[in-house]
């Protein structure tokens, strides 16, 4: 009689290395209607526009529809399948069985992003042989279509963190505004222009159409940053409270800010460099300053443990919005400082406008959040569209009035007018704007003052543990 072991077949599946969030996650993805709909119905129609391109002459339409069809599918089927990725884990209380599994808030989120960006992998492979069918019939450039396709991928990815990210958020009306509404629109957008054939002509540029060869490694390492920050966005609002996930976030962010702009400013493409730092100070002021407040002392001992440089480190390194606001005005101001020495002082004014439209949106957001102290990031939505509904009366008053030489000082008010008044479209005093800009971030230090107050006692334990 032979052992009992050997007529046991070893089960095949996926990987002990890999993360079981990323297998159960995935294995449902690949079983769902969803995945095997939009994999059937993507070939059958990109089989018949490979015919149709096979069959004309002037295949420009229908190279433009087949680009707007992959990017229709990359920019919005797949970021919209993690819509309530996380929301529905919140809502059904399983947050804390994942938990029980030693699986912490990083692996969870990453398992639910990973999963996604393996199915729209999948679907992105697959259609390689449709661009290589389309170099064959002439007219494109095979690695320029490849890189093309890759990149497009890469967004996917990102926005998927995106999407990720905000389902944290358990009002399903708030994810939808935030989310579904302008990611489908967008998409269908670039599908309408595909189909009138105006991006036959911009296909694959945003790959290598860039003067350095340089341009596509800082744009992959530039959504690479990206989705770091979206994915650990979405780990700190599920981490416990004594998490500091924080820390190794807002670092993180603080590199990318100095070595993404200055790979830019080496190639010489200050342009660039510019728009990296006013997105990067964005994702990270808006990160820092909608997380929650948690007055405990296992927060601040580990800084108070590090002597003198771990107390200042906390007053910027601390999670809560109070120390994100401190930690997002270290920002501004060092890129104010640094973009008006090496560039001109106009693009340092411009980044220190956007910070103060940022710290304008969180002082509106602590007015909506006084009595929920946890809806930071709801409240800090709300208030960015109080200030888009402010700054479009203003400029409607400003255009349309017959009293414009008296109503010049409404440019100055809001951050947002202020811009106006540097490229001259407005009349009006840019130094009063500028000044005005000023009682922003003053007010919102105020509430962060009060509430560092609030936390006193948590400290105060904090040094008294140390000490004992």
């Amino acid at each position: 009689m032979l052992p009992l072991m050997t007529l046991v077949q070893p089960i095949t599946d996926f990987p002990d290395r890999l993360s079981p969030m990323v297998v159960k996650e995935l294995r449902q993805g690949l079983r769902t209607r969803l995945f095997g709909g939009v994999m059937m119905v993507l070939h059958a129609i990109l089989v018949l526009v490979t015919l149709m391109r096979g069959a004309n002459s002037d295949g420009s339409e229908v190279r433009g529809i087949m680009d707007g069809l992959i990017t229709f599918v990359l920019f919005c089927i797949f970021p919209l399948c993690g819509f309530s990725a996380l929301a529905g884990e919140i809502k059904a209380n399983t947050m804390d069985m994942l938990v029980l599994t030693r699986l912490s808030a990083g692996r969870i989120v990453l398992g639910k992003w990973a999963a996604i960006v393996l199915q729209s992998l999948l679907v992105t492979v697959s259609l390689m042989p449709y661009i290589v069918a389309r170099y064959v019939y002439g007219g494109s450039e095979l690695f320029a279509d490849l890189w093309s396709l890759v990149f497009k991928w890469v967004i996917s990815a990102a926005l998927t963190a995106g999407v990720v990210a905000l389902s944290t958020q358990k009002q399903f009306w708030l994810r939808a505004l935030i989310i579904a509404v302008p990611l489908f629109f967008s998409g269908l957008s670039s599908m309408v222009w595909a189909g009138l054939g105006f991006m036959s002509g911009r296909s694959g540029g945003s790959s290598m159409g860039g003067s350095s060869l340089w341009e596509p490694v800082i744009q992959v390492l530039g959504c690479g940053w990206l989705i770091f920050a979206l994915l650990s966005f979405a780990a700190t609002r599920i981490a416990p409270p004594a998490s500091l996930l924080s820390v190794a976030k807002r670092l993180v962010n603080l590199a990318a800010l100095i070595v993404l702009p200055c790979l830019y400013w080496l190639t010489g493409q200050t342009g660039g460099a510019l728009f990296f730092v006013t997105v990067v100070l964005i994702v990270a002021s808006v990160d820092a300053m909608t997380e929650e407040v948690h007055a405990l002392p296992s927060v601040y001992l580990p800084f108070y443990q590090r002597s003198w440089w771990g107390k200042i480190a906390s007053w910027f390194l601390v999670p809560g919005w109070v120390h994100g606001f401190l930690y997002s005005l270290l920002l501004v101001l060092s890129c104010v400082v640094v973009t008006g020495l090496t560039d001109d002082w106009g693009s340092a004014a411009r980044i220190w406008l956007v910070g103060c439209s940022l710290w304008f949106i969180a002082l509106t957001s602590q007015f909506l959040s006084f009595r929920r102290t946890g809806d930071y990031l709801g409240a800090f939505c709300a208030g960015a569209f109080i200030l888009y509904v402010l700054t479009m009366l203003s400029s409607l008053i400003l255009s349309f009035s017959t009293r414009k030489a008296e109503l010049q000082w409404m440019a100055g008010l809001l951050p947002t007018t202020t811009f106006s008044l540097m490229d001259g479209s407005v009349g009006g005093s840019l130094q009063g704007g500028m000044a005005v800009s000023l009682v922003w971030p003053l007010f919102l230090w105020c509430f962060a003052s009060f509430a560092y107050r609030r936390s006193r006692g948590a400290r105060e334990e904090a040094r008294r543990a140390l000490s004992a």
